[in-house]
């Protein structure tokens, strides 16, 4: 099977610096690679974004790739739908609780 070419884009990264509350003299490294993510009941769930978290002295500095919406729309495109962002949003089977309108969320993937 051809695999459809998407322009659905992965998540941006967001960054933060802000002070600690504890002083660290070694600097301490803490990140993840990979996205972790797992299937449940036919559908993507996000475990953990991509992130690495910095903390040294006073400070730290914070990076993550996205959040879980972000990763779990961008996962039923390309997981379940190859690459196909306009059948995975006729598919998209989730509705808010109160407004009873899908979450898809076209600022997704751009």
């Amino acid at each position: 099977m051809k695999k459809y070419q998407s322009d659905y884009k992965k998540p941006k990264w967001r960054f933060s610096f802000s002070t600690n509350y504890r002083f660290l003299l070694i600097p301490q490294i803490h990140r993840v690679k990979k996205l972790l993510w797992k299937d449940k009941f036919n559908s993507p769930r996000c475990e953990m974004p991509p992130f690495i978290r910095i903390e040294w002295l006073w400070f730290e500095f914070y990076a993550v790739q996205g959040n879980d919406d972000q990763w779990e729309q961008w996962l039923w495109v390309h997981m379940y739908y190859d690459g196909n962002a306009n059948r995975a949003k006729k598919e998209w089977e989730w509705i808010d609780g109160q407004t009873k309108k899908s979450t898809w969320d076209d600022k997704f993937g751009k």
